[in-house]
């Protein structure tokens, strides 16, 4: 290596030096000071040859600019007809100047033309990939239940008009057009056709079974095989959640996989971000989360939609629709977005908070509950009578659930027996009465076609009630020292439970007569009937056997399990009102069963 090809500030270590990986010093233009002070052989490489034209060459940020220049260039080029793409883009396309190559993504590019790399830029900007969703039903052309004979065109006709009159009124998220005959309907929208007739028909009606065929048939096909998603299957399923009811199934999969398919539709056709939404649009996004909202909150599972700008701006623009149902509405949607944010605050409560933490949300939510139910029954006047009613039935529910916390023992483990629990477990009591008698005093018409979050508004006034009145039967027997058997019969009296759920029960089931007992138990309004019986037939022996528990006697055998003739053995406290005669029937029940059937009504499942 010569001195002038190496100079001082361009070398590297000497390869000794850089073995023992020392500091190298130069001491003259061949000679480090380490080498000259042990007397090695002072050896310098060469600067590779890559290196030497980076240092004397472009810097590497201009380096990277050139590059974006020509990517920039290549671009445009991709962008404009085939005649204007640049001379070297083209040579790369052609590939006729270069010779052959064993690439065979070289070979591939060569036969591209332009409208094939314009199709590839056009599938690059889409944001998924694969085929497009069908535009048509997979379905179309199929003879209806009518053209089959199965069901005569007035019997469709009476379903379509019992729609409009007495469901609408309830559910006003799914209208039909002025006018609208069976045959267009059947043709332009079965689904939401075989629907109404579901939803419209009775229980015990022949083709119940194969209208439910029907509309799996169709939710199968088209919804999941096919991926159609249109405004008319949203509706369609729409109507069959609000009104589902067969088959009774325990947890409910069928009606929550329904469910889940207006929130994935809802979010598929856009209609969550969609800047002008039409009026049938703007009613099955405030339906979707009217029934999911209710429904998921009901059954415990996770919420997927929230109340956001985007409904305020939909209740806005309902105001001034041509649609006089549109403004039945917003008191549903109001009180539903209030039992949301109740679900939300009794989720993120912490145990440890105790009584304190239950008075002070206790307070703050019925704070906000007045500011919306004055709102909702300013709206009242402008409803019918099957709107208010149901309507007046949400509310006796969000009354309810404002109480819902003093059935929780978490809550109290410290203060079970205070005052103020003592006073939200009676409101729990009344509230349910109110609730259970706005059912019972509603028109037959309106019991028989009760929505599904109505029919788990009932289960929670019939699960609730027996688990207050068992929790203050419990405080009084361990902390009252005399007058207790007055006490507890107060309390019994008031719930006054198996009467009432005996006179719900009988309204309920007026639209199972002729079904047979096999038919009634698939059905979920029938499921829950049998149900009830069962409850208030337990409730009295339950009653005893807690009583008994609280106030142990001498000699007596304490147990919950109730096997014994009731006329052999006495009863005390004497607690028991006079409907209760019937309690020298043996039938027994222990806390295990009596909690599982209590779990049928507290959770909807």
């Amino acid at each position: 290596m010569s001195d002038a090809a190496s100079p001082v500030v361009k070398r590297r270590a000497c390869v000794p030096c850089t073995a023992a990986k020392a500091k190298c010093t130069p001491h003259t233009l061949t000679l480090c000071q380490r080498c000259a002070r042990l007397g090695k052989e002072c050896t310098y490489l060469d600067l590779p040859q890559t290196r030497r034209k980076y240092r004397t060459g472009l810097s590497r940020v201009e380096l990277l600019e050139k590059k974006i220049d020509q990517l920039n260039s290549q671009l445009a080029g991709f962008s404009r007809p085939t005649e204007q793409i640049s001379p070297g883009i083209s040579n790369a396309l052609t590939n006729d100047s270069n010779p052959p190559t064993n690439n065979p993504h070289s070979s591939l590019s060569s036969q591209l033309g332009a409208e094939d790399i314009s199709a590839m830029l056009d599938a690059a900007n889409e944001p998924s990939h694969g085929r497009d969703p069908p535009t048509k039903s997979a379905l179309e052309g199929q003879p209806s239940i009518v053209d089959r004979g199965l069901l005569s065109e007035a019997e469709a006709d009476y379903f379509l008009k019992i729609y409009q009159l007495e469901l609408v009124p309830k559910f006003p998220f799914v209208l039909l057009a002025q006018g609208e005959t069976v045959s267009r309907l059947m043709n332009q929208q079965p689904f939401l056709f075989l629907s109404i007739v579901s939803a419209t028909m009775r229980s015990g009606h022949p083709l119940r079974t194969t209208v439910a065929e029907e509309i799996m048939k169709h939710v199968t096909v088209r919804v999941v095989v096919q991926s159609e998603r249109n405004l008319e299957l949203l509706q369609g399923l729409l109507v069959c959640s609000a009104w589902y009811s067969y088959p009774g199934e325990k947890h409910h999969p069928r009606l929550l996989l329904l469910v889940q398919f207006c929130v994935s539709i809802l979010y598929d056709l856009g209609l969550h971000k969609k800047p002008d939404l039409n009026s049938d649009e703007r009613q099955a996004l405030l339906g979707t989360y009217w029934i999911s909202v209710g429904l998921y909150g009901t059954l415990g599972r996770p919420i997927t939609m929230k109340h956001d700008a985007r409904m305020n701006q939909c209740l806005e623009r309902i105001k001034s629709t041509e649609h006089l149902s549109d403004r039945w509405i917003a008191p549903f949607i109001h009180l539903q977005s209030f039992l949301a944010t109740i679900d939300e605050v009794y989720g993120s409560m912490q145990a440890s908070g105790g009584k304190a933490l239950v008075q002070l949300t206790r307070s703050s939510l019925q704070r906000q509950f007045e500011i919306v139910k004055a709102g909702v029954e300013q709206d009242l006047g402008s409803c019918p009578p099957p709107t208010a009613n149901a309507i007046r039935i949400e509310i006796k529910y969000v009354e309810l659930r404002l109480e819902e916390l003093s059935l929780h023992d978490q809550f109290w483990t410290a203060e079970s027996d205070c005052a103020a629990r003592i006073s939200m477990l009676m409101a729990v009591i009344q509230r349910g009465k109110e609730l259970i008698h706005a059912i019972i005093s509603l028109p037959a018409s309106d019991i028989s076609r009760m929505t599904i979050p109505a029919c788990a508004h009932i289960c929670a006034a019939v699960g609730f009630m027996p688990s207050a009145v068992l929790i203050l039967i419990n405080i009084i027997t361990s902390t009252s020292d005399s007058d207790v058997e007055s006490q507890v019969k107060a309390v019994v009296d008031l719930a006054d439970y198996p009467n009432l759920l005996t006179q719900l029960t009988n309204a309920m089931e007026t639209q199972f007569e002729g079904v047979s007992a096999e038919n009634k138990e698939t059905d979920v309004v029938g499921s829950l009937c049998d149900k009830m019986r069962l409850l208030s037939r337990c409730y009295p022996y339950q009653i005893r056997a807690v009583a008994r528990n609280a106030q142990p006697q001498s000699g007596r055998d304490n147990t919950a399990m109730i096997t014994v003739d009731a006329t052999d053995v006495p009863m005390e406290p004497q607690i028991w009102p006079s409907i209760y005669s019937d309690l020298e029937e043996i039938f027994p029940t222990d806390d295990t069963q009596w909690d599982s059937l209590l779990s049928n009504f507290t959770g909807f499942n």
